[in-house]
Parts: C-alpha cells; structure tokens; sequence
C-alpha cells in the first residue's frame, strides 16, 4: 500500500475519514483542500453510532466523545403539543446515543489526528482537472490561485463537495433536483431554555412549517426551519441572547450515477446530496470513505459503486418521503403523521427500527 500513490481532494469529514483509514492501513495518501483550513462553519453537527465506530480505530473516536455532547432523546411535536419522545437509548450498541458536535470541531480533530500519520492536509489547494490513462490519473493541481505541475496517481478519491470537480472532470453525471422552497438555519446561544437539557426538539405546524433544534455545546444550539427565521418555528418562552450564525438554503436531491470510474471514486456530497433530515448526510459519507479505504485494502475496489450506490439511493428516497411528510399542509396526511408519531413513541419495539437507521447501523 505504501507504494501505491492516492490523491484525496476535499478535507471534510469524508476526505478525512478515507485519509485516516488508509493512513492506519499503511498507505501514504495526498490530502488536499481549497479551503484556508477546516469550516469555521457548524454544519454538520450530527455523529451516529455507526461513525464512532468507523473512527474509533484511529483514535478519532474518544476525542470527538470527549468534546461532544451525547443527544439520547428527540421530541416530537405537533404545534406546542407533544407527539412523542425518541429515546436514542434504546439502542442495543454501546454508543447509544447521538453526538452532537459542530462539524468544525469534527474536522479539527480528525485533522489533528491525520497529522499524528505523518499526514498534513494541504490546504489552499485544489484539484483543476484530471484526465485517465496508461493506467494511472493525471490530474492539475492548484496551490494559492497559482496552478502546479501535472502530477501522476495511482487513485483519485473526490470528496470535494456536491459541486466536485473530480465528478465533473470523470463526466460522472449528478442527476436530481433541487426543492424551491427555502430553508433557513441559525446557531445562537439561548438563555432560559424550557425544553429537557441535551435533548433534540422537532415541531411541525399546521401550515407547513417545520423547526428543528438540537444542542451543539454549552448554552448553543442549532436551529433549522423552512420559512426564513430558523427559531420562528421553535415556539417556547426563552431568551435568544446572541446569533451566531445565520443562512439560508435549498434542500436538494441528487446523486451520481456511478462512483467510480476507472481509476477515480467518489463519495460524501460528492457522490449524494439530500435533506438534512434524520442526520445521515456526514455519517453516509463517513460511511463511504470507510468503504472506499477498506477495499482499497482488500483489492476490491471494483465493487465499490455496487456496495454504496444502493444505501445513497435508499436514503434519498427515504428522506424525501419524511421531508414531504413533514411539509405537508394536507390535513389528513398530518393526522395520520401524528398519530403514527404518537404510536411510535407509546411502544419502544416501534422506536427501534427508526433509532437503528439514523444510527447508520440498518440500511
């Protein structure tokens, strides 16, 4: 493995996740990055079992624990009135629970770990082209706007976004779509919080509009809503003491037809974009970076696309249907909702199925 040459373009926490995972097989990949360093942003806040586990071997694991806060509970609710509370502890694995942690952080640590490898992540630096042949993929590399030399990989893994240029240089195409309707999402430090501690809120309304929270350290939290205000669908009586962060987006749906081709491969948004609901956007590409490193370990990399290809696909048929669910102004598609959310909630057995899936541990 060691003489084999990789070239890893995009520094998130799938990019990371394949370095990390190669680099404690042995292999000596090239991790490069556009970006002046990792996200200043949230993002991302949402860690599942099933991640822990992957990063748990090169010691990402107990630094993310040691950082994050466990979410055992999500609550339901329907307008102020509760629907129903998920209880994450149900969960029949020792990480029973979800981590919450601003992807940030996320990216820091592993980062910091890699460099423990003898690997830094190149920042500044991305890749501008790639062509494939005699075996191996050449690809243009950009460091501070100013373009190097052409340089010769064994293996181009992209993890560099849902705007890849590794995907658009392999003419991979992106086939979905992209919702009309505008997301909004902000971080803020909130004072007199009257929910539980450490536990994750949902509220659906009547018109469509849906808020979500959940805590990511301290008196923070993180906010998402499809109407313009991210905390205007979080009813309660707190006190907002500061924003931290606030933007807006469009949900999209899309995946590409192949992750692979030849000598290149895909994954993380690269590969699959989808709602934020349910949390598993990080955590599938965490999921397919581990892959991608395993085969390339065992030889099998030709089984790539085979393997992960399905488990995007179901995901993003599965967080459209929830996303339509909990728009819908329909008001006999929200009485079934809530009661099936309230059926869910009197009986655990019904809890597990849905607490293994945000947990990565049943596709």
């Amino acid at each position: 493995m060691e003489d084999r040459s990789i070239l890893i373009a995009g520094a998130g926490p799938t990019g990371l996740t394949a370095a990390l995972e190669l680099a404690r097989r042995g292999a000596r990949p090239r991790i490069i990055d556009k970006k002046d360093g990792p996200t200043p942003l949230s993002k991302a806040v949402g860690i599942s079992a099933h991640s822990l586990d992957i990063l748990e071997a090169s010691g990402v694991s107990s630094k993310l624990l040691a950082e994050g806060i466990k979410v055992r509970r999500a609550h339901f609710h329907a307008e102020t009135r509760e629907l129903a509370t998920i209880d994450f502890s149900l969960l029949p694995h020792r990480y029973n629970f979800l981590l919450s942690l601003p992807q940030r952080d996320t990216e820091r640590i592993m980062a910091d770990t890699l460099a423990t490898f003898g690997i830094e992540v190149e920042w500044r630096t991305e890749l501008v082209g790639l062509t494939q042949q005699d075996g191996k993929v050449e690809g243009r590399i950009s460091r501070s706007g100013e373009e190097e030399e052409k340089h010769s990989f064994d293996i181009v893994f992209g993890a560099d976004g849902a705007d890849s240029s590794v995907r658009k240089s392999s003419g991979i195409a992106f086939e979905g779509y992209t919702h009309r309707r505008q997301w909004s999402i902000t971080d803020a430090e909130i004072a007199s919080w009257p929910y539980e501690p450490g536990a994750a809120q949902a509220f659906v309304h009547g018109g469509g509009d849906v808020g979500f929270i959940i805590p990511i350290g301290g008196n923070r939290f993180r906010s998402v809503s499809n109407t313009p205000d991210a905390l205007a669908r979080v009813p309660g009586n707190y006190r907002v003491s500061q924003v931290l962060r606030t933007d807006h987006f469009h949900i999209p749906a899309k995946q590409a037809i192949r992750y692979q081709t030849a000598r290149v491969f895909l994954g993380g948004d690269a590969a699959h974009v989808h709602s934020p609901l349910g949390a598993r956007g990080m955590n599938l590409g965490i999921e397919d970076a581990a892959s991608f490193a395993r085969r390339f370990g065992d030889g099998t990399l030709a089984g790539y696309t085979d393997e992960r290809r399905p488990v995007g696909h179901r995901w993003i048929e599965l967080s459209e249907r929830i996303l339509s669910t909990v728009q819908s102004t329909n008001r006999l598609v929200q009485t079934f909702r809530n009661l099936a959310m309230m059926t869910i909630g009197r009986f655990p057995a019904l809890q597990k199925p849905l607490i293994e899936r945000v947990a990565g541990l049943k596709e």
